[in-house]
């Protein structure tokens, strides 16, 4: 008796048979060459054939010279609610830093002062806006690595890290929370035992499932 879903030894590609398979250890032998497997892992590269099918929304696919280039940007909407915030917050701040500056004396003084942290968040939920409307996440990889950038243009933060052939990739609750909602992370196993996550940024949860499908398949 055959598994419904046929499933291949990532070794040597022979046929598992349900018999061959246990679910409560979740361990699969190949009996062609000896091979134990996790099943679980076994299932989610059937359906990531199915999920690398098609291109999510707000997602590109690009080969480079550099590698497979992978992009996210985040939905407009919230870009530009936040820049029509920063408009509205900034104009009452320097409204209000302005009449202070008109003042003398030590109340002027402390006024200003108490203004700093208004004037902070305005510049802060600017830079946000900037970033929603124009910044990107981009996943460049090539067989057995990766790199992860995030930014505006060439200005941003690159992460290096490793594929392994065995690495195990996959979708986590984060400790971050947004409107009462947990959101999901992508974490990949390293060699050094700290795994690298990344992804609570994509709103979209079948973007994080194709880019996790991807680092699967590009594990060397």
């Amino acid at each position: 008796m055959t598994t419904p879903v046929e499933l291949k030894c990532p070794t040597c590609g022979a046929l598992l048979a349900m018999e061959d398979v246990n679910m409560a250890t979740d361990m699969a032998l190949c009996r062609a060459c000896n091979k134990i497997s996790r099943f679980s892992d076994l299932v989610q590269e059937e359906r990531d054939e199915e999920i690398l099918d098609s291109i999510p929304q707000r997602m590109s696919v690009a080969k480079t010279a550099r590698g497979l280039e992978v992009t996210y940007r985040r939905p407009k909407g919230v870009g530009f609610f936040l820049l029509l915030f920063t408009l509205i917050w900034n104009a009452i701040t320097y409204v209000a830093v302005f009449a202070m500056m008109g003042e003398t004396g030590h109340g002027g003084i402390f006024g200003q002062l108490f203004l700093i942290p208004f004037i902070l968040v305005g510049f802060g939920t600017l830079l946000g806006a900037v970033y929603v409307l124009f910044g990107r996440m981009t996943l460049t990889l090539t067989p057995g690595r990766g790199e992860l950038f995030r930014g505006v243009g060439s200005l941003g933060r690159r992460q290096q890290f490793l594929l392994a052939k065995d690495a195990r990739v996959s979708i986590e609750a984060s400790n971050i929370q947004q409107n009462h909602k947990v959101l999901n992370k992508i974490v990949v196993e390293q060699p050094d035992g700290k795994p690298f996550e990344f992804g609570t940024g994509i709103a979209e949860e079948e973007a994080q499932q194709y880019a996790a499908a991807l680092l699967r398949q590009m594990r060397g």
